[in-house]
């Protein structure tokens, strides 16, 4: 799946919409502990919210690009405020959210 499609973005905002963020970026930014750690989040979870913290140094669009570098298959859904919205079909199992 090279992109998501408009139809696939709002099935995935549905699904996150009770989801509360399961990690932080702060003041350290996009450490390589945070690289690892979302990508086993993303392994078990498949659809994670991530919380920029107010004291953090990074911008939203920075973050993103800089994690689509670093973690493989992943898609920016959505961003609200500092919350993003980040989605990758797990690598182990059948994904729980199959997309339209």
């Amino acid at each position: 799946m090279s992109s998501l499609t408009p139809k696939q973005r709002q099935f995935l905002k549905a699904k996150a919409h009770a989801l509360k963020p399961l990690l932080q970026i702060g003041k350290a930014g996009l450490t390589p502990a945070l690289v690892e750690e979302l990508d086993r989040v993303l392994d078990a979870h498949e659809l994670v919210k991530v919380k920029l913290n107010d004291n953090t140094f990074e911008d939203e669009p920075g973050v993103v690009a800089a994690l689509n570098a670093k973690v493989a298959g992943l898609h920016h859904v959505w961003t609200i405020g500092h919350t993003l919205l980040l989605f990758r079909p797990s690598r182990e199992r059948a994904t729980r959210f199959p997309l339209p």
